[in-house]
């Protein structure tokens, strides 16, 4: 998960507290406070804590840009200071941690006395840049200030147990800059996030999880998020396992095909591993003849018994038996890299049964790259499609043994959704797109998926576990469906958020566009 970010910090600079040029000390208190003058007001700032009671021993400074002056005090046990100000100016407010805290103009007339009460949070956090990441530290006793939103974010499991260590990320829209989140044994994690910006929070493999707006409005603003989800360590267990399940069968696909000699002898023999007959340097039309004679024993079977090919194990050709009435028109996009290998025969046999008069099916099979190295694989550009619109063996034949010598796939996830946005080009206005995928296999381009517009028909090898993920997400998204040895399930798109569907054995929660396997 199915995807999971750049970081800029903030930086303030704070006043320097001993005497500048430019800067005037006014340590001033009531009573013994200078008076007002013909030229300056008698100014007294109260600042107060969210409590309402003052904050003593705080540094101010009082910034007149237009005379590029600076003058300071501190406040007293009471929370107040008293500045001696000329008249009729505009002034700025600021402390050592929160600069620009407010502004106000003093009144423009001879001996005055004003007032001014101001709310003010003391800074109980850190912001640590690690690579353009920005890292917060927050105390739990920290409150929200006058330019930041406290964010309180709590991150559980759908049974509502916390999840520790998860990676949470803040990417501010309009300037740019990205917190990072992590959370406690509690599931909990604490920001201190600027004001007067768009915001969309993602996670390691789930980008766009929320957006919500932070306006600049000046009020102290708490706000409390909770995020559910199966957590990063049960996504990585569960493509750990999957891709341990592939390996298994890739090695052993591998070491019978290439133990020895008589290996490709026994192959050459047999009425099965067409391609592989190819690979050993059979004549085409020899493997076309063993072709021929396999498909016309299946015929045999299977007019004795309509579910032969469910009873034999064989998933391609029972899930395109079933739908061979409704799928008559057909952009057949199949994955053959390595760990399909064992599944190409059934695509031949379908192809040489012809069991729908006038059908007309075009294939599209692609090997995720031919063999380009992972690092230099791009999204939507990964190549290794092969297509033929030909209805014809010879060219079937051809199609699918350049594609297996193109290349084997190297890592487990492959380009599906990059050969099926090249399936929807040769679709007509009566075709179906179908992708026969291997179901232990993730989508490596799944951000793709946005730009798929047709109903994808997905037909699944090896999903004795479970269906991936992946998968689920793209029939949902797609309106299409999800079909294996046995079932054929189309309702995915009809699910609203939250909602549970079991496919085979297992069952699935609908989150968020995506879905996640419940532990049962």
């Amino acid at each position: 998960m199915k995807t999971p970010l750049f970081f800029l910090a903030i930086f303030f600079t704070p006043f320097i507290l001993t005497a500048q040029p430019d800067t005037i000390l006014q340590d001033y208190h009531h009573p013994t406070a200078p008076k007002a003058t013909e030229t300056h007001v008698q100014f007294t700032l109260k600042v107060l804590d969210l409590k309402n009671k003052g904050v003593p021993n705080l540094d101010l400074w009082i910034v007149n840009k237009k005379q590029d002056k600076v003058w300071y005090g501190q406040t007293g046990a009471g929370g107040e200071v008293v500045f001696l100000l000329p008249r009729g100016q505009s002034f700025t407010i600021n402390t050592a941690d929160e600069p620009a805290l407010e502004s106000f103009r003093t009144v423009d007339a001879k001996f005055v006395q004003s007032r001014r009460a101001i709310g003010y949070t003391p800074k109980e956090y850190s912001e640590e840049i690690r690579n353009d990441t920005a890292f917060q530290q927050v105390a739990e006793s920290q409150m929200p200030t006058r330019s930041r939103v406290l964010l309180w974010l709590t991150v559980v499991g759908f049974e509502g147990q916390p999840h520790e260590g998860e990676l949470l990320y803040f990417n501010m829209q309009k300037s740019g800059q990205v917190f990072v989140a992590r959370t406690d044994e509690a599931g909990r994690a604490i920001l201190m996030l600027p004001k007067g910006d768009s915001i969309v929070m993602s996670t390691t493999f789930e980008p766009d999880v929320t957006r919500f707006f932070l306006p600049n409005d000046g009020r102290a603003a708490k706000l409390s998020l909770r995020y559910t989800t199966i957590g990063t360590k049960a996504i990585l267990a569960r493509r750990a396992e999957r891709a341990r399940q592939a390996a298994i069968r890739d090695s052993l696909y591998r070491l019978e095909r290439l133990r020895d000699s008589l290996e490709a002898e026994r192959t050459l023999a047999e009425e099965d591993n067409f391609l592989n007959m190819l690979s050993f340097g059979a004549d085409s039309e020899r493997v076309k003849e063993k072709i021929k004679s396999r498909a016309a024993k299946e015929r045999v079977l299977i007019e004795a018994d309509e579910r032969y090919f469910e009873k034999a194990g064989q998933e391609i050709e029972a899930a395109l038996y079933r739908k061979r009435s409704e799928w008559s028109n057909k952009v057949i996009v199949t994955d053959i890299t390595g760990s399909m290998y064992p599944y190409m025969d059934q695509i031949l046999l379908w192809h040489a049964l012809a069991f729908v008069p006038g059908e007309q099916n075009r294939y599209i099979f692609f090997n995720d790259g031919d063999d380009t190295p992972d690092e230099l694989k791009k999204l939507g550009a990964t190549g290794g499609i092969y297509i033929t619109e030909e209805m014809n063996m010879d060219r079937l034949l051809e199609t699918m043994h350049q594609a297996m010598e193109g290349g084997s796939g190297a890592d487990s996830p492959e380009n599906d959704l990059e050969a099926l946005l090249e399936g929807v080009r040769l679709m007509g206005e009566i075709d179906e797109l179908i992708l026969i995928a291997d179901n232990y296999s993730d989508v490596r381009d799944i951000a793709l998926l946005t730009q798929l517009r047709a109903p994808v028909r997905i037909v699944l090898a090896g999903a004795d576990y479970g269906v991936n993920e992946d998968y689920l997400e793209i029939a949902y998204s797609t309106g299409g469906s999800i079909h294996t040895l046995e079932d054929d399930i189309y309702e995915l798109s009809h699910l609203a958020d939250g909602e549970v569907v079991k496919v085979g054995n297992y069952r699935y929660r609908v989150n968020r566009g995506k879905f996640i396997q419940l532990n049962d």
